[in-house]
């Protein structure tokens, strides 16, 4: 992979470049419509040279969107992230963090071998965003749509992981133990505060014996495959 330095020096190389004469009245004929000898009127170069900076822009985000961790734009990538957290409620922080780890967890299906451990370790790093922002909100007067966003994100991130596995990787650690204990809590909440059916009174009362025996994933697996039902 090309260096910043490279890549710098390549597309300098690339400015020298001077195209033939003769491809340059073809170009105009053929895609402007202009005919030899024919000057371009002086408020066209504006608006031709703002069509090819758009051209170049989206062609810019479209690598950015691609990258993978490890890769030289993802740093650009993980900058926009960053700054739509910022700028994301409080309360749906934990579900879009959750998001950010799910496409991680799908990027290790297609990253090289070099760059499995950064993508490791960004998974990891939003799970542990997610659990530090789930301890922020109040699980008893949360919005319910936030709940169910929460849910399905970490249903999926629970089958993206039974994915992974597959391929020979297991991703497990303080972040996940952390994040499955943050995730639990919640839903314990978020369950005493409403109304129950005496069978979901039960399967709470069982997640939060297994949530004092600190066994967190098999409480968290427990609430997932009920909480809906």
């Amino acid at each position: 992979m090309l260096s910043e330095e490279q890549l710098i020096g390549r597309v300098r190389e690339l400015s020298q470049i001077k195209p033939k004469k003769d491809w340059v009245v073809f170009t105009k004929r053929e895609v402007l419509g202009v005919e030899p000898g024919f000057s371009f009127f002086p408020y066209l170069k504006p608006a031709f040279a703002g069509f090819i900076a758009v051209c170049l822009l989206f062609g810019a985000f479209g690598l950015v969107k691609n990258s993978l961790p490890g890769d030289f734009l993802y740093s650009v990538k993980k900058i926009v992230h960053e700054g739509r957290e910022v700028i994301t409620p409080v309360q749906e922080k934990p579900a879009f963090q959750l998001k950010l780890a799910n496409n991680r967890l799908e990027d290790l299906t297609r990253v090289s071998v070099k760059n499995l451990a950064p993508t490791i370790s960004e998974f990891q790093a939003n799970i542990s965003a997610a659990a530090e922002n789930l301890a922020k909100i109040d699980a008893t007067t949360s919005d319910p749509i936030v709940t169910q966003q929460i849910v399905e994100q970490t249903k999926k991130i629970k089958e993206n992981e039974e994915k992974v596995k597959i391929l020979g990787m297991v991703i497990e650690g303080e972040e996940t133990e952390n994040f499955d204990k943050a995730v639990t809590k919640y839903l314990i909440k978020d369950l005493e505060s409403r109304t129950l059916t005496e069978e979901k009174e039960i399967i709470l009362k069982e997640a939060k014996e297994l949530f004092e025996e600190e066994k967190y994933s098999e409480a968290l697996e427990l609430l997932l495959i009920n909480i809906n039902q």
